[in-house]
């Protein structure tokens, strides 16, 4: 039987129509990209530079000889932050892989329980515990404490940036062939000796990464400093106050440039540093284990401890937190009542509600942007992928107030005009964790082999037919990743977001800032405790539902 002629030009029709599509929507991928994420950096820069390069010079020189102590301010507690960070991490990634396993459940709990919530809302708890009039300090012990400072700063930066290194050094972890740590000890090591002489050496690479990036997120962090930083000023906190007391967009963009500066010099280190720890894991592992193998001794017993600590520390933290909106006052004897929640329920449930709607379409708009991106950088291998997976990277290491900064300098007039509007901030949210969406994918993509891609070529199937077809189904645990990630940055997310919003815009955690540093600390608390709920809740419905996929 011979073949009929035109269902062979129909079939490269439609090959030829899918990669004209597939092209498409690359075009497509590529501007979002380049609007969204270099358009904005591009702007502050060039804001930063007004004048010309005499004047810029000068700016530049003025400003920064000017910040010197708060440069110094923010290297030191982001170096104490970074530090206290990774211990944490390291003890409770530890107990959760070779500890006891009610303690690694616990304290792994606790991390991922601060993980959504920001540091500054810690900070309400530290003020009630530890203020003049605080819980500890005062109903305790009877002293009045001063609260404010770098001390402050470092504990809740140090403690609650310390979730996404738990996670980054569990998987670490979890990559080390277990037959290593037995041979070890077969050779008469001590337990103590193994995790010195074996575990640490494969995991240093990714605890010195989890020290950068920690470093970046708090010199970045405007929040902490503001709330409970006192007269202790930091980069991050100046450029709050250049912003909003003196609208000096020039003076914050030079300013902005530093920490832009610092934050591409760690990701690119941090970026050597995690292929040396893949290679590192990669030359570890083998296939197989030796069974569970626990860490005890000395070593055992501190990390322990530390962990221990931990959990302890931020259960006193929250349940503070539930405590204070629950009570009209501060001490002790401060007398039950519901006003906050009242209050919060008549008069300002539409920024709650309206930042739910804005966290779910960014984590829609992000997921699909990530998957798009992912493909082709790492699927397809389209030219100038390593350029397009940087600019996609590039608002995530940036700190909120520079990219803030940049979509106020962009999206203020045409020919795109979207300040005071719920697009920008969905547009700077979706941004912001775009590189989280494409990371996951491309993880995902490089589990599914490439000979399925070929199958299905051989068999007629065009580009978006093998992604649809192939492709798409094996990414739904990336899916899921994505938009847990996606809505709960984007729940949480107030750096980028504190300059861009209007009244009408105004989301629920730009209102409890606000309250916060307004000291309602009662109020604050009650719209604390409504996010941290809803957020939790979110996730574990969605992860409940992502399993049941699974299966």
């Amino acid at each position: 039987m011979r073949p009929d002629p035109t269902d062979t030009g129909a079939r490269r029709l439609g090959l030829a129509l899918q990669t004209a599509g597939a092209d498409g929507v690359l075009a497509v991928t590529v501007a979002v990209v380049a609007v969204f994420s270099v358009w904005p950096v591009a702007a502050m820069l060039a804001r930063s530079l007004d004048g010309g390069p005499a004047e810029a010079a000068a700016r530049y020189a003025g400003i920064v000889g000017s910040s010197a102590p708060l440069i110094w301010n923010s290297l030191f507690t982001g170096a104490l932050a970074s530090a206290l960070s990774c211990a944490v991490a390291l003890a409770v990634a530890v107990m959760g892989a070779f500890g006891p396993r009610g303690l690694g459940a616990v304290s792994r709990g606790a991390a991922l329980l601060s993980m959504v919530s920001p540091p500054f809302v810690a900070s309400l708890a530290y003020i009630q515990l530890f203020g003049r009039r605080g819980l500890v300090t005062h109903g305790l012990l009877g002293i009045s404490g001063d609260p404010y400072g770098w001390v402050g700063i470092v504990v809740m930066q140090g403690l609650f940036f310390c979730a996404v290194n738990v996670m980054l050094l569990s998987a670490s972890l979890s990559r080390i062939d277990r037959r290593l740590m037995a041979a070890a000890a077969d050779l008469g090591a001590s337990r103590g000796r193994v995790f010195a002489d074996v575990v640490m050496p494969l995991v240093r690479p990714t605890l010195a990464a989890c020290f950068l990036l920690t470093f970046v997120r708090s010199i970045s962090d405007y929040g902490t400093p503001v709330v409970i930083g006192g007269a202790f000023e930091t980069v991050a906190s100046r450029i709050y106050v250049q912003l909003t007391g003196y609208s000096d967009l020039a003076g914050a963009a030079v300013l902005d440039v530093c920490l832009l500066v610092c934050a591409v010099a760690v990701y690119a280190a941090r970026r050597r540093l995690d292929a040396r720890a893949d290679r590192l894991a990669a030359g570890t592992m083998d296939g197989g284990g030796a069974g569970a193998w626990r860490l005890t001794g000395p070593a055992g017993w501190a990390l322990g401890a530390v962990a221990a600590a931990f959990s302890a520390f931020v259960a006193v933290l929250y349940l503070t937190i539930v405590r204070c909106a629950f009570v009209r006052g501060m001490g002790w004897d401060a007398p039950f009542t519901l006003e906050n929640f009242r209050h919060l329920v008549d008069f300002d449930l539409t920024p709650l509600l309206r930042g739910m709607a804005y966290g779910a379409l960014a984590a829609v708009a992000g997921c699909a942007v990530g998957a798009a991106v992912a493909y082709f950088c790492h699927r397809r291998r389209t030219p100038g992928s390593g350029l397009l997976s940087f600019a996609a990277a590039m608002p995530y290491m940036l700190p909120g107030t520079c990219l803030g900064l940049g979509y106020i300098l962009s999206f203020n007039s045409g020919p795109l005009k979207l300040t005071g509007t719920g697009a920008v901030i969905v547009a700077v949210l979706a941004t912001k964790q775009l590189t989280v969406s494409v990371d996951a994918f491309s993880n995902a993509l490089a589990q599914v082999p490439r000979d399925l891609d070929r199958a299905a070529a051989d068999l007629g199937a065009g580009e978006l037919s093998r992604y649809v077809g192939v492709l798409w189904p094996n990414l739904r645990e990336a899916v899921a990743v994505s938009l847990l990630n996606g809505f709960s940055s984007a729940m949480m997310a107030y750096g980028a977001v504190v300059f861009l919003v209007s009244p009408s815009t105004k989301t629920g955690i730009v209102q409890l800032f606000d309250a916060l540093s307004g000291g309602r600390y009662g109020y604050a608390a009650a719209i604390a405790v409504v996010l941290i709920a809803i957020t939790l809740a979110v996730d574990l419905v969605s992860w409940h539902l992502a399993g049941r996929g699974r299966r």
